[in-house]
């Protein structure tokens, strides 16, 4: 059940480094107005300047917003940084603008050239309109939330660089092996609406999950996991032979990340494990379910604990556009490995002593399990109308911007251009 790393660490007593991983959250959503249209207007005023504030920034489009956290030591703290700059953003939009709460854009214009790229900096600008030579429009504007994990400092204190590089390969195999298992809890991205797809090019029938299909945006380039070295060189010879145009070009559902150069990862090691496989959940205000950050948490502690699997990712790959296809209502092809690995997540949950909210949070997965129309995917479908998902997320993202009006003391220190540090920026949330 352990491996001697994981049997070590429990035999120390130590079963909170396992569980508890540094957390960061991204989530990206498209600015509309009241009709369900791309907003016209520009980056809210107040919140600083776009090409400068880390916090409250935007994607490829100009109204695509990305909101980022500090770096957390809890769950609880991430979701609540996540939830605090959601309304600093939704406070200063414009009269009739909300966000929309889809992973799948709003009804994109036939002509592309009337889609605003971001105003970034020069570098990122450049980048946007390169990529945009090799590749259709439609496929950046998906959106979606960005699960960072790095390990507790505790864990990695006392070892060398090689065995650190090693537990975030185990990390980046374990998620790419059940990715298939997200896709199916938290997918939800059934279609597309008007001219995303031309000339038919989409799926002709719901889905699970568009955007984690290669209908979606991910990447054309596969990875190498199966060590530190060969995950580096892959993406340096992606760039190399012009199949990358950079680093960040490696649209993987999982990367490993670092500041500076990825010539130097093998040598220092991440600094966290980067998960961009989960859509948008349009129940949530903030994208994203406690359910879901728990879960993710839960199961990198048991990849740490685990011992290696066979890697295999063109398997993987495979298993999870399979799942992601399907139609909402159908049972996982895979539900039996489903509920098998949630019963090896039950005993691990016993082993670190975990509290009876996680066998609670589990205890839902398998039902969901069973039960596929209590999926996110599948409870969305039922909110379509004429082939459209629209209406419903005016609905919901008007919903949303009803609670945010409602908040008290909503963080003020992005005005008149300041931007906190990241220490700073976490101090006031905490103190809120």
């Amino acid at each position: 059940m352990l491996s001697e790393f994981g049997q070590k660490i429990i035999n120390q007593n130590r079963e909170n480094v396992l569980v508890n991983f540094l957390i960061g959250l991204e989530v990206e959503r498209q600015r509309i107005d009241s009709h369900g249209h791309i907003s016209s207007f520009p980056y809210p005023q107040n919140i600083g300047n776009q090409q400068t504030n880390p916090w409250i920034t935007n994607d490829f489009m100009e109204t695509m917003t990305e909101v980022v956290t500090p770096v957390a030591a809890t769950p609880e703290d991430s979701l609540s940084y996540l939830e605090k700059i959601s309304n600093v953003l939704r406070r200063n939009l414009h009269d009739n603008e909300y966000l929309w709460p889809l992973s799948m854009p709003p009804e994109l214009p036939l002509d592309r050239s009337r889609v605003d790229v971001a105003h970034a900096n020069d570098e990122k600008r450049n980048y946007f309109f390169t990529w945009l030579k090799s590749h259709e429009l439609q496929e950046a504007t998906p959106c979606g939330i960005h699960v960072n994990l790095g390990l507790n400092p505790q864990l990695t204190k006392e070892l060398t660089v090689a065995e650190k590089n090693q537990l975030y390969i185990v990390l980046a195999q374990g998620f790419l092996r059940y990715r298939f298992m997200l896709t199916y809890f938290f997918g939800a991205s059934p279609l597309a609406e008007r001219n995303y797809f031309l000339n038919n090019q989409g799926p002709q029938k719901l889905v699970r999950s568009i955007r984690q299909s290669t209908y979606g945006f991910g990447t054309k380039y596969d990875g190498d996991f199966s060590d530190i070295e060969h995950y580096q060189q892959q993406i340096l010879a992606g760039i190399r032979d012009n199949k990358l145009l950079a680093e960040h070009d490696f649209h993987s559902p999982v990367r490993l990340r670092k500041s500076g150069s990825i010539k130097d990862l093998s040598t220092t090691g991440p600094a966290y494990l980067e998960l961009r496989m989960l859509d948008l959940n349009p129940w949530a205000s903030i994208g994203i379910s406690s359910d879901a950050v728990n879960l993710l948490r839960l199961m990198a502690a048991y990849f740490l604990a685990s011992p290696s699997a066979a890697y295999d990712l063109q398997e993987f790959n495979q298993m999870n556009e399979q799942v992601a296809l399907e139609s909402p209502s159908e049972h996982c092809r895979y539900q039996d490995v489903i509920l098998a690995f949630l019963k090896e997540l039950k005993q691990f949950a016993a082993i670190i002593q975990a509290s009876q909210s996680v066998y609670d949070m589990l205890d839902r997965f398998e039902t969901i399990t069973c039960q596929p129309s209590l999926t996110t995917n599948a409870r969305l479908v039922n909110e379509i109308q004429n082939n459209s998902l629209t209406a419903f997320a005016i609905k919901q993202a008007r919903l949303f911007q009803q609670r945010s009006a409602l908040a008290k003391n909503v963080y003020e220190g992005f005005r008149h251009g300041k931007i906190p540090s990241a220490e700073e920026l976490a101090q006031s949330l905490s103190t809120q």
